[in-house]
């Protein structure tokens, strides 16, 4: 166990979210969470890390089971209050060194405590107080390290109110904390309560709180760098196929369309895992992996609505790049399919009809007749889908940038419009990204890149 950086001991009942905290808190999806109670049997302990440098330790521990039978026995060997956290070392050691004993949990969670780590109670604030959990917090007192209270509404905060009342007599901070939701403020809010408890973790803990919101910065800024250089690589991508001479043309057409679809879906996919590697979300499964009918295909132009601009955004932002008569919109097919597409999704609302009305995989033939063809896909130069690409990424990597490491739930892509986030830029800045997505098709340079960057940021809604 590290004895430079904090450690601290994740205790409590059994099945009441601790390892579900210890995940949060230290970003591991390799902490096992489960509903079924007596999940974890050994305590393990589990680091958070930057840059390689441990910041401080999480142990999660296995729930109580008998401590109201520890509490007698400690009463009866206890003369003073001077030994009682000598007594606990003393049951420790009894009950390790008999062959069989009823106490391994209680050994397992006690003896990080005793080796000098601080206390984190977690209790559920969806069920009611009773006595039965005094015992426990009486046993964990008797060790003198210092500690605080998690209250971790799993089913609801029905209760919470009654469990400060009692976790305040025991415990000098008694915080409500729920790890699925809780964001990096409500996690700092948690190490500065125990630099406040024990004052030579301060400066340590302190630094750590300083050092995780440069991290997450970092991670943000190489995220939308991640998905800049994606979305080039997907609107840059070309596929081709010769047509030998005396070969009919429409039957190599097909396989190109489909073959140039599944390398665009490739590259979607391959930024997707980078980014969950990046956020250290490499369990993470999502709707696409599921292949769950309410995630839009990329190539499911009925489900464009979802991630594309509205016809009127997109015409008024061709014009302002001065591509107006370069775009090719067709109102009377594609709007009419789309329209199908959003009123049987049942997210249309009353509005005007949408944006992606060309098919991206077009397919132009060159090359001499007599040498035969070549027929090409891409590269993707129409604006429309080039927001696609752009709205589905940032939704993806806004998700991922949320996401708590206990949420171990099937991830659910948000039905958000880029509109919407568009128009949260000034509107210099949205014709200025326009024009650099309709030359994305040629390359970007670095400097081109990093602009890109900062204006998924600024959709993200990170700067």
């Amino acid at each position: 166990m590290n004895t430079e950086a904090p450690v601290f001991a994740v205790v409590g009942h059994p099945n009441k979210g601790k390892s579900s905290i210890v995940s949060t808190l230290t970003r591991q999806d390799a902490v096992k969470i489960s509903e079924i109670s007596g999940t974890t049997t050994s305590s393990q302990t589990f680091d958070l890390s930057i840059d390689g440098v441990t910041q401080y330790t999480l142990v999660d521990t296995p729930g109580f089971q008998r401590p109201r039978q520890v509490m007698s026995w400690l009463q009866q060997h206890s003369p003073n209050a001077a030994e009682r956290k000598q007594t606990v070392q003393s049951f420790i050691d009894q009950q390790r060194h008999q062959e069989t004993t009823k106490y391994h949990d209680e050994i397992e969670l006690l003896q990080p405590i005793l080796d000098g780590a601080g206390i984190i109670y977690v209790v559920d604030g969806s069920l009611p107080y009773t006595s039965e959990f005094e015992a426990e917090m009486t046993v964990l007192q008797w060790t003198g390290q210092p500690r605080m209270a998690l209250i971790n509404p799993i089913g609801g905060e029905a209760y919470v109110e009654e469990w400060k009342n009692a976790l305040s007599q025991y415990f000098s901070v008694v915080r409500v904390f729920d790890p699925l939701t809780a964001d990096y403020q409500k996690q700092f809010s948690v190490l500065s309560a125990f630099s406040e408890l024990y004052e030579p973790w301060r400066g340590s803990i302190e630094s750590t709180i300083d050092q995780l919101t440069h991290y997450v910065t970092r991670l943000e800024e190489q995220g939308a760098w991640t998905v800049a250089e994606h979305l080039v690589q997907m609107l840059t991508q070309e596929s081709e196929i010769k047509v030998p001479q005396q070969f009919t043309q429409s039957l190599l057409q097909e396989q190109l369309k489909k073959d140039y679809q599944n390398v665009l879906r490739s590259i979607e996919s391959e930024m997707q895992d980078q980014l969950k590697a990046l956020f250290s979300h490499p369990e993470m499964r999502t709707q696409t992996q599921q292949l769950t009918a309410d995630y839009p295909d990329l190539f499911d132009d009925s489900q464009w609505y979802l991630y594309g601009l509205d016809r009127r955004k997109i015409i008024a932002l061709s014009a302002s790049a001065g591509a107006a008569a370069g775009m090719v919109i067709d109102i009377g097919v594609g709007g009419a399919s789309l329209m199908a597409g959003a009123v049987s999704g049942g997210l249309l609302s009353g509005l005007a009809s949408v944006a992606a009305t060309w098919k991206p995989e077009k397919l132009n033939i060159k090359g001499v007749p007599l040498a035969g063809k070549t027929l090409t896909a891409g590269p993707v130069k129409e604006l429309t889908f080039a927001f696609v690409l752009l709205g589905r990424a940032i939704d993806f990597l806004s998700l991922i940038r949320t996401r708590t490491h206990a949420d171990r739930s099937v991830a659910q892509l948000a039905d958000s419009r880029l509109t919407d986030r568009l128009d949260q830029l000034p509107k210099s800045d949205q014709v200025q990204l326009t024009r650099l997505l309709l030359k994305a098709h040629k390359g970007l340079n670095e400097k081109e890149l990093l602009r890109l960057r900062d204006w998924i940021m600024q959709l993200c809604g990170w700067t």
